[in-house]
């Protein structure tokens, strides 16, 4: 009798295994998520001097930011770190974009100026925002969240 149910039990086990074999753990959702910058363009000039206005606010100032005629940033400063050769390290989470992250990071030239480079990204939504200099002007180009990673 014990070996009866032995032997069953052991096939249940066996039957449960191969079901659970056949579906993914885990799945990436942020494909299945909609696209928060979808009213954005893929690419489209940004304002540097409005980006010049972060790196002196104090951490939890709420601010406000016009980077392009389609583009307006709100939100309030949440981090602020001074890395190793003057780097500085800005957070500001978004209020007006489903509280998303704004990391933008000021890095010291030679000259007393900065290069600036920056990402707005939410992990839970499909698409996030790249900041970045190019030929001289700064741009906003939009990007697949799959190509990030987040902490």
């Amino acid at each position: 009798m014990k070996h009866k149910f032995f032997v069953g039990f052991l096939l249940c086990i066996c039957s449960c295994c191969t079901s659970f074999a056949q579906n993914p753990v885990s799945k990436d959702t942020r494909a299945d998520n909609s696209s928060l910058f979808a009213s954005l363009p893929s690419k489209s000039v940004c304002n540097r001097s409005e980006l010049e206005k972060i790196i002196q606010l104090p951490k939890s100032a709420h601010i406000s930011l016009l980077l392009n005629d389609n583009l307006v940033l709100s939100g309030e400063v949440i981090e602020k770190l001074e890395t190793s050769a003057g780097t500085k390290n800005i957070n500001i989470r978004l209020s007006n974009f489903g509280n998303a992250l704004l990391n933008i990071s000021f890095l010291n030239q030679q000259d007393i100026t900065y290069k600036i480079i920056g990402r707005i990204i939410h992990p839970k939504i499909a698409d996030a925002l790249v900041i970045a200099e190019e030929n001289g002007k700064y741009y906003i180009t939009k990007h697949k969240m799959e190509f990030f990673m987040v902490e």
